[in-house]
């Protein structure tokens, strides 16, 4: 993947604008951060924990909804 298709797909997903595909790259890539692989490299900062809050915000919806909360 080019380095362009990635930034891309990242500010989509800010943007709340993404496709899956581009969900997928980004949620992808993010968690191969716990296997080592540094997302820092390719995105600041502060899209990362913006990137990290969202994805946990999706998964407590998802928990919440399946207590039917």
């Amino acid at each position: 993947m080019k380095q362009s298709e990635f930034t891309e797909a990242v500010n989509a997903y800010l943007a709340c604008t993404a496709n899956p595909w581009q969900e997928f790259i980004v949620e992808d890539y993010y968690n191969s951060y716990e296997y080592c692989f540094d997302i820092f490299d390719a995105v600041p900062e502060i899209q990362v924990k913006e990137i990290g809050d969202r994805i946990f915000a999706r998964i407590m919806k998802k928990i919440r909804e399946s207590d039917g909360k």
